[in-house]
């Protein structure tokens, strides 16, 4: 029985480092992908995002432009996915450049418009403004 008792022991603290481990990891791969891409520039950020996202995403990027209600898809809330604990903005960044045509989505791709630098900025304004 005290044998059973150690073995159980181990398996549980095996499991906790584990699971310590996972979260670790998991943390210091988004810091990294969400940092990646240097130093946001809020000028650019905001004169981008003016005329390249507004009209669909609103002042604030919540989804809320005045195109949106002609829209068969509602935009995305930026913001909400800017903060979201478990995104990547590595995976916001290639679906504004590349368009997001998930869930039947229309939004166009912006590779030929937007670099990652000037999607990095448009983010980080999006968070200040919100």
């Amino acid at each position: 029985m005290a044998y059973m008792v150690s073995n159980m022991k181990k398996i549980t603290w095996c499991t906790v480092v584990l699971i310590i481990v996972g979260i670790t990891g998991f943390l210091g791969v988004k810091y990294f992908t969400d940092n990646q891409f240097g130093t946001p520039d809020l000028t650019n950020g905001k004169s981008k995002f003016i005329t390249n996202c507004a009209v669909c995403h609103g002042l604030k990027g919540r989804g809320d432009g005045i195109a949106a209600n002609t829209l068969t898809i509602s935009p995305d809330d930026i913001y909400d996915e800017l903060t979201n604990p478990l995104g990547f903005k590595s995976e916001l960044i290639s679906s504004v450049l590349n368009g997001d045509n998930g869930q039947g989505g229309v939004m166009p791709a912006f590779k030929n418009t937007l670099s990652e630098s000037d999607v990095n900025d448009i983010f980080m304004y999006i968070k200040v403004i919100n």
